[in-house]
């Protein structure tokens, strides 16, 4: 436990991304209403127009509004938290169950495999961008509720087929005869013998999982698909556009292909939220795995 360095770096850093998203609006320098300021004028009277680069007030600059980038990444962190987790939570409520009645069942085990085949032809950015085009999903009220349960049920085949896996690998092992022999019931072995086994499994790849569905957001933010939306006349009052409402961090992607040349830091920010996360995710799952094998080593040798 002492060496392994990337369980602790990783939650150290984890525990820091909570705590800011818990406790971070609170902070005096947090601009809570992410108010948008359209010019402002220097002490050597000059007029500075958004987006404003990196100075003092704004530490990581503004976006195109005037909205100050650290106060949005603040703000945004626990929105952003609350929709990944949103859906690994229902993603897992419908694969874990899917893999073991898969297990047990030849027809469900196919019904597993055939979800799994039908979303992996293709990335998930491409599903997700047929299923939030839907009339019933784009104008509903209820999108933020359809949009994570297409996240979640995109990837629920994927999931249960790597858990259907693990399940299949630990049937071969040898103590598993012996548990038979023993007399165990089905109920009494599964849980004795197959979820010792299988649940350090689920753990690392529920850690990873949150990664790939925050990568898979910061991918709709570039190709504006939204979670919750609204529409709103557009500024020259001659239709309506379409609007994101979540303060997430993958709204500072809406504008990359013209932010990326001139106004760096917005796009920059986004990526540096993102990119360390999945980083301290990584790590974290990387030690959570080492920290698992160990103590399967140990208890192996103790035997």
């Amino acid at each position: 436990m002492k060496k392994n360095w990337r369980l602790w770096t990783g939650a150290f850093f984890l525990i820091l991304l909570v705590i800011v998203a818990l406790v971070g609006p609170t902070w005096p320098f947090v601009d809570t209403e992410l108010k948008e300021l359209g010019a402002f004028k220097t002490e050597e009277g000059k007029f500075v127009l958004p987006p404003f680069p990196p100075m003092e007030g704004y530490p990581l600059g503004s976006n195109r509004y005037g909205v100050d980038i650290l106060s949005l990444l603040i703000m945004g962190a626990g929105e952003t938290l609350k929709i990944v987790l949103s859906v690994v939570v229902l993603r897992y409520a419908f694969a874990i169950p899917l893999a073991v009645a898969g297990f047990y069942s030849k027809v469900l085990e196919g019904i597993m495999h055939g979800w799994q085949q039908l979303f992996s032809f293709m990335p998930p950015i491409f599903f997700v961008s047929f299923f939030s085009g839907l009339p019933f999903i784009f104008f509903s009220d209820w999108r933020p509720v359809w949009m994570i349960l297409v996240l979640a049920l995109l990837e629920t085949g994927r999931v249960a087929e790597i858990i259907h896996t693990h399940l299949r690998d630990t049937e071969k092992r040898p103590y598993i005869e012996a548990g038979i022999v023993s007399g165990c019931s089905p109920y009494r072995l599964f849980r004795n013998y197959y979820l010792p086994v299988v649940i350090p499994n689920i753990i690392v790849l529920v850690i990873n999982d949150i990664g790939r569905v925050l990568f898979l957001l910061a991918q709709m933010g570039v190709i504006y698909i939204f979670i919750s939306m609204k529409f709103m006349m557009n500024e020259w009052g001659s239709g309506y556009e379409v609007v994101n409402t979540s303060p997430t961090w993958p709204m500072l992607f809406m504008t990359i292909l013209d932010d990326v040349r001139i106004y760096r830091w917005v796009p920059l920010s986004a990526i540096g939220a993102i990119g360390l996360t999945l980083l301290f995710l990584n790590l974290f799952a990387g030690g959570v795995q080492r920290y698992f094998e160990t103590k399967h080593r140990t208890v192996r040798n103790d035997l």
